[in-house]
């Protein structure tokens, strides 16, 4: 859901090359097959790095095939290629599917055992925490709406829409958050559709709940200080300059900024609900 950069040096025939060694006896991919390789390479970059048939490789030789699915045995520490698992990983302190996870493995976009010749591709691997590469679904979707948005060739920076609606429970007085996305101006029918099953796919909607949890948890001290000393209108003002500053430095569509903004737009949190959402009092205590 969120953008990373690609590397900034991005050789890919080297790749094949470091995997492939010219002149290896015996020879396990040709010269003419890495040009093939390469091709495809251009092809999975037009389409965005989506599930196509033109993607899978048919028609090309089976050695090819399982040669390069099993070259990514290479990109593990201690192999050849553990230089580019480290490039990669270091590509992303958290993890762009979810933007809480630590980064502790890599995710091929187009699963590999389907996508055999994207092995190696680094625009094809994307560090992530292992939740989220373990919750992934293992065959690729041929609904056009399920398909994942791609972290590195689909740039969705220009737009605003990941959304938390807040509210507290009339009777528990526990905090509710319910992420969303909107559909913001000039977003596709389509990227709509696949940023909606994003939540969906990677289990989001109830993973965000114990990160709010510990989240509000390391905020208690400023959220109830900003009411103490200046009531409602200073604890929302702390809140609308959390959502200013997060937007700054982790963007509009982090799950931290989707919170405070609407945290600011509950009057029910501001006005003193905090306190029974923060386990700062009895659901029947006092309230100002």
């Amino acid at each position: 859901m969120w953008n990373l950069k690609r590397l900034e040096a991005e050789n890919y025939r080297e790749h094949l090359d470091v995997a492939f060694p010219v002149g290896a006896i015996p020879e396990q991919v040709s010269e003419a097959e890495k040009d093939a390789v390469l091709l495809l390479y251009e092809k999975y970059v037009e389409k965005l790095g989506r599930p196509s048939v033109e993607l899978t490789g048919e028609g090309a030789r089976a050695g090819l095939l399982t040669a390069v699915h099993d070259a990514y045995n290479l990109v593990q520490d201690g192999r050849r290629l553990e230089k580019l698992r480290a490039a990669l990983k270091h590509l992303a302190q958290l993890c762009p599917y979810c933007g809480f996870g630590q980064v502790e493995e890599l995710d091929h976009v187009l699963q590999r055992v389907h996508y055999k010749l994207f092995s190696i591709l680094p625009l094809n691997l994307v560090p992530c925490c292992g939740a989220c590469n373990r919750g992934k679904r293992r065959v690729p979707s041929a609904n056009t709406g399920e398909q994942q948005v791609h972290v590195y060739l689909e740039d969705v920076s220009a737009f605003d829409f990941l959304r938390a609606d807040a509210n507290i429970d009339a009777v528990t007085g526990g905090l509710l958050v319910k992420y969303s996305v909107v559909q913001s101006e000039g977003m596709s029918d389509d990227l709509y559709a696949r940023l909606c099953h994003h939540l969906v796919e990677f289990r989001l909607h109830e993973r965000y709940q114990k990160q709010v949890n510990l989240y509000l948890g390391g905020l208690e001290y400023p959220i109830a200080s900003s009411f103490e000393k200046m009531g409602a209108n200073g604890l929302k003002e702390f809140l609308d300059g959390m959502v200013a500053t997060l937007i700054r430095r982790e963007g509009a569509n982090d799950w931290r900024t989707a919170l405070m903004r609407g945290l600011a737009e509950c009057p029910k949190f501001y006005e003193g609900g905090f306190r029974t959402a923060l386990g700062l009092q009895p659901v029947d205590g006092a309230a100002d």
